[in-house]
């Protein structure tokens, strides 16, 4: 890893541990909590037959962070920001999990603005740095 800390790292380092959260809480806070959390009203969080849904989407989105956490610590940040440009589709269908199942509007459309600006953190090649990013699209 690079010994170099930069503050176009910090997009990276955020999807990295928040994507990491439900690793934590979940065990902490139950099921419910988190999928409250998350945006959804009690009438779905609390019924049990959604927590195994829940627990299994909840583990592809612990992987992706875990996959960042391996590529931003080893210094591999064009990998850092390809992750990032994927935060689009999944701010994408979080808008859609909210705007149609949960209680919160401005939550979902907050998804939206959020996952598009880190999506074009990763675009840009932010974590790689402006001028590593442009290298490498143009050898």
């Amino acid at each position: 890893m690079s010994k170099r800390f930069s503050l176009g790292h910090i997009p990276a380092l955020y999807f990295a541990f928040a994507n990491c959260v439900g690793l934590i809480l979940a065990p902490l806070r139950g099921n419910r909590a988190v999928i409250e959390l998350y945006g959804l009203p009690t009438n779905i969080s609390s019924v049990p037959e959604t927590w195994p849904v829940w627990q299994a989407g909840q583990g592809r989105t612990i992987l992706l962070g875990l996959m960042m956490h391996y590529f931003y610590w080893r210094g591999q940040y064009a990998e850092c920001d390809a992750l990032l440009m994927g935060v689009a589709f999944l701010g994408f269908n979080d808008f859609l999990v909210i705007y149609n199942h949960g209680d919160n509007l401005p939550w979902a459309w907050s998804r939206i603005f959020f996952s598009v600006a880190f999506a074009s953190t990763g675009y840009f090649g932010l974590t790689q740095g402006l001028g590593r990013a442009q290298k490498a699209k143009n050898p």
